[in-house]
């Protein structure tokens, strides 16, 4: 059987110190507009969005696409920075097909990695440059910088696993992560009390 186009190995080059890699299909960037619903200080969100609506996130993708299989490649940069007191976010999913995983690997700062279950079962991991995290099928994910600079992730997965976020902009997590007295802390959300 002769080889298609796609089937042939291909690399990207990663930029640790930018937090890309190249080459890269698409790019998304995420304002606080974006994010909206996400965040609880509502009038901080307008307040933020009238000074000029600053940028959260970006993320950067590249699909792996044989004509067997698939896997994507996903960079994310977020920002230092505060919505009222919550630290800026990535908008969180879960996936459509519920036997994906995905693996998240932190090149740069400083966060958490939130993730919860329909069920309502929570777990909030520390992440630092370095830390490699499995995150299981039915678990929502959602990254949150803590840090001063920005925080750099690579993710994996397989492009047929899909996002849904309604459920997360919907109600999002079961705590959000804020700064009290200078320190990271972690507080019920009001919106599943």
């Amino acid at each position: 059987m002769a080889l298609k186009k796609e089937d042939y190995p291909i690399s990207v080059q990663f930029d640790f110190d930018a937090g890309e890699f190249s080459p890269q299909e698409k790019s998304v960037e995420r304002k606080v507009s974006d994010l909206s619903v996400m965040f609880q200080d509502k009038a901080a969100v307008e307040s933020m969005v009238k000074a000029g609506d600053p940028l959260v996130y970006e993320i950067f993708y590249y699909g792996f696409k044989t004509s067997v299989s698939d896997m994507a490649l996903g960079t994310t940069r977020i920002q230092p920075g505060k919505v009222g007191n919550e630290y800026y976010m990535t908008k969180g999913h879960f996936h459509e097909a519920h036997d994906q995983p995905e693996i998240y690997f932190c090149v740069k700062g400083e966060g958490y990695l939130l993730m919860e279950t329909h069920e309502g079962e929570f777990q909030a991991d520390k992440w630092t440059r370095g830390t490699i995290s499995h995150i299981p099928p039915m678990w929502a994910h959602r990254v949150v910088n803590t840090g001063n600079e920005p925080l750099v992730f690579v993710a994996t997965y397989h492009l047929a696993a899909g996002h849904i976020y309604k459920d997360v902009e919907e109600k999002g997590f079961l705590k959000r992560l804020v700064e009290i007295n200078g320190e990271p802390a972690f507080v019920l959300n009001e919106q599943r009390k």
